[in-house]
């Protein structure tokens, strides 16, 4: 027969609350938005029953409940930005009665009360912990203990502005000293950049203020480490598209009749350069801390433009694909896209990206590399234009490719050999099919 202590002690395990804390969903995972509370303050929850949506890397996720009880408190309101591993509420066990604040969570309480009104209060079963070691006493994320050793910064003289204090990189950044010690540096080529710091600016009073999204904020930080760590070059042709319109128009034709829809320019690019770098495998390199790799697959983002900023999904392993499948996939993640239901499969793993502003009017441009690709691959507007055939002025539709290449990685000579490939494919566009 158990003891009633042993009954007690079963009683308080049944009763300690739940603190939901945002899951590291993905390896590269080290922080998330929190882009809506899917239940309220004071109402029951499921196990595995979805509890809010968050957006890491584009994509918008949503989370399960870890348990059943009542969301006794929302630590973490909208539209924050916090580390893999934050408290973000508390699920009190069922039928308790919310008296008190997880230890935890009140280290974060007053510094994250936006979106969400934060309410509510519960009871957890107190047991007494192991003194935290020198080490432990140090809250910080992995991307800012990496900075603090590149900029030679003392961690333990940084205050953290993080939830619960954490040491964030802007911390860091901002902590770093005017002068640098004289130590040795990895090779530039290899090193990480820290974070720039948002600079004050004037504002007027009735201007409007937009919270930066969490789709934004990813766009600017990897634009941002793209521009200070890759070596951009860009180099322009300009395609006769003349065989490539009569091409759509021939498969089109068969297309609509079996299978319902056309086959677009853009899909038609995405064939032509996935064969080209079938050819040219240093176009489809990234440069990494223990060297070159050329990587044996070759999966081609496809930016497709959104309301609330830019998205690349992926089509994996496009040299292996024939135009029709290319069609199909191209077609199903864009309309994913603009309907927000992409997968993270959907977005990782790119090799090289192309990028098609031509729909919009655009002539030519300078599009930034995604790192920590080689190349990206800017599409401009096909248009009539006045070129020279067989010593007569004619009207061709022509087309300007415009591609950026980092010249860490490869040469002028081969990425202007890997261009010329790929408008030798788009004017002559039955070599892709032999």
């Amino acid at each position: 027969m158990p003891s009633r202590a042993a009954g007690k002690l079963s009683e308080e395990k049944a009763s300690v609350a739940i603190e939901v804390k945002l899951p590291k969903l993905a390896a590269s995972m080290e922080d998330g938005v929190i882009s809506k509370w899917l239940k309220a303050v004071g109402q029951p929850v499921q196990r595995g029953e979805a509890l809010f949506e968050v957006e890491s890397d584009k994509v918008t996720t949503e989370v399960e409940a870890p348990a059943d009880g009542t969301l006794s408190q929302i630590v973490v309101g909208e539209g924050q930005k916090i580390d893999v591993g934050t408290i973000l509420a508390i699920i009190a066990a069922p039928g308790e009665s919310a008296t008190t604040t997880s230890p935890a969570a009140a280290r974060t309480n007053g510094e994250n009360k936006t979106g969400h009104e934060i309410a509510g209060s519960v009871a957890v079963a107190s047991a007494p912990t192991a003194a935290p070691s020198a080490s432990e006493k140090i809250f910080i994320t992995p991307r800012a203990r990496k900075v603090a050793l590149e900029l030679g910064v003392d961690i333990s003289a940084v205050k953290g502005s993080g939830p619960g204090g954490r040491i964030l990189e802007r911390d860091v950044v901002a902590a770093t000293p005017v002068a640098q010690p004289a130590t040795p540096l990895a090779p530039a080529a290899f090193v990480t950049p820290p974070a720039t710091p948002v600079v004050p600016v004037p504002v007027a009073a009735q201007a409007p203020v937009l919270p930066l999204s969490g789709m934004r904020r990813t766009i600017a930080e990897r634009m941002v480490r793209s521009q200070q760590t890759v070596a951009e070059v860009t180099v322009n042709a300009e395609v006769d598209m003349g065989e490539v319109g009569k091409l759509r128009e021939q498969v089109s034709a068969e297309w609509l009749k079996a299978y319902g829809f056309k086959v677009t320019y853009t899909e038609v690019i995405v064939k032509a350069v996935a064969k080209a770098l079938k050819e040219h495998p240093r176009l489809n390199a990234s440069l990494t801390e223990t060297g070159l790799v050329e990587h044996p697959e070759i999966h081609l983002g496809v930016a497709v433009s959104l309301d609330e900023g830019l998205i690349v999904p992926v089509v994996h392993n496009a040299d292996t694909k024939a135009l029709l499948a290319i069609s199909r996939e191209v077609k199903d993640v864009s309309e994913r896209a603009r309907k927000n239901q992409l997968t993270r499969e959907d977005l990782i793993g790119a090799t090289f990206t192309v990028t098609n502003l031509g729909t919009l009017g655009v002539e030519t441009f300078t599009p930034i590399i995604n790192w920590p690709e080689c190349a990206i691959l800017g599409v401009g507007r096909i248009a009539e234009r006045a070129v020279v055939r067989d010593g007569q002025i004619v009207a061709r539709p022509t087309m300007w490719l415009s591609l950026t290449f980092d010249h860490r990685i490869v040469d002028g000579a081969p990425a202007a050999k890997f261009l010329a490939r790929v408008q030798q494919l788009l004017q002559s566009p039955y070599l892709l099919f032999v």
